[in-house]
């Protein structure tokens, strides 16, 4: 088991705002675990600069700053990593909450902008008109990941899968439960 699962199936005790009553989540997906690789290179740089700032300095006469006014230089650097936890806090949060729902009647994206911020696009899947998965790239078919698109018809947006873990397992499962609503719709016409 993964600290921060990408992919569940079947999750179990898990509910979204969303939710009707009779609906239930067959996969809770997010982008695969190598879309973070580069916020977390460049926080680490960031973490690393002001080690690099201050043991380089000497050679390019920047040694007195740190002399002079040694509160002053401290405050820059405490200033700079609380900068760098806040970039690493929101990106991770961005990864965690931006999730993809599939249920037994919905597809659910919800897209997380900050705390106070998201947006929850949801579509019926009967309303769906094709799913299609893309993996596309170098790393994308070396780790199993890629882009699933449900189109519908024109009044509704499409959505939008991207990066999540299995594309074309995804793609099957939203088309085998395409099949199972529109069984079930039949049986409810005759």
């Amino acid at each position: 088991m993964t600290l921060f699962p990408a992919f569940f199936d079947h999750p179990v005790k898990m509910r979204f705002s969303e939710q009707e009553q009779d609906e239930h989540i067959e996969l809770l997906l997010r982008q695969h675990w190598l879309t973070n690789v580069s916020w977390i290179l460049t926080a680490l740089v960031g973490i690393l600069l002001p080690w690099g700032i201050k043991i380089y300095s000497p050679y390019f006469g920047g040694q007195e700053i740190w002399q002079k006014s040694p509160q002053v230089g401290a405050a820059l650097v405490i200033l700079w990593y609380l900068l760098i936890l806040a970039y690493i806090l929101e990106n991770f949060l961005h990864w965690y909450f931006n999730t993809y729902i599939v249920t037994n009647t919905h597809l659910v994206d919800i897209t997380f902008y900050n705390l106070m911020n998201r947006n929850i696009t949801e579509n019926r899947l009967d309303d769906i008109q094709s799913v299609s998965s893309t993996v596309k790239g170098i790393f994308p078919p070396l780790f199993h990941f890629g882009d699933v698109i449900a189109e519908t018809a024109a009044e509704t947006q499409e959505i939008k899968f991207i990066a999540v873990p299995n594309p074309d397992q995804v793609a099957d499962r939203i088309e085998d439960l395409q099949g199972l609503v529109e069984k079930g719709g039949e049986s409810g016409v005759h």
